[in-house]
């Protein structure tokens, strides 16, 4: 188990790295924003269980480190500053999940000041545009999706006598006045 989570932290890492290289390939001002939102700052993140360190140094030119996050027995539980998981991920990127949707739902957990996360919004944001013309971002996210989420540890089934049915949300969403109406 410990050589998965290693690998899947260098996959992660490399993604990560080429993504950096893409966006400062291009320049323009994704590459501007993100230079703003990241430098001198650092951050934790998560991905379906895969937890990496970034941190960001300098202006221009900028120099990011990505490294894998190595918990030992009895360590403190980490404070991220980013946490997901793929298949969340790919239901923003298919366009059936906006990316506040998911934050507010809690598919997406981000923490940081108001500044910080605007910023970094307005990064992803530019990403995204970025992504529907730009053919490289496109096979970036190609090789992520084809890759990680084919081999991402999906939780097991709850047994028949975990699963509750859900007909109980209905009745519970009928406003109090409809019900107390008798028929004849």
């Amino acid at each position: 188990m410990v050589d998965f989570v290693r690998e899947r932290q260098q996959q992660l890492k490399e993604w990560l790295e080429e993504l950096v290289c893409q966006i400062r390939t291009q320049g323009g001002s994704t590459w501007d924003h993100f230079v703003l939102a990241v430098s001198d700052k650092s951050a934790l993140i998560e991905l379906d269980g895969i937890p990496l360190q970034l941190q960001a140094h300098g202006g221009e030119p900028l120099q990011v480190e990505i490294e894998p996050i190595r918990r030992g027995e009895g360590a403190s539980p980490l404070q991220y500053d980013f946490r997901s998981d793929a298949e969340t991920l790919r239901a923003i990127i298919q366009g059936k999940l906006s990316l506040d949707a998911a934050v507010v739902r809690g598919q997406i957990y981000v923490q940081g000041t108001l500044s910080d996360l605007t910023a970094i919004y307005g990064v992803v944001m530019n990403l995204f545009a970025d992504s529907a013309i730009h053919p490289e971002l496109q096979d970036l996210w190609n090789k992520f999706d084809e890759i990680w989420l084919l081999t991402s540890v999906s939780p097991i089934p709850a047994t028949l006598e975990q699963q509750h049915p859900a007909y109980g949300y209905l009745i519970e969403n009928i406003p109090e006045d409809v019900l107390r109406v008798s028929l004849k």
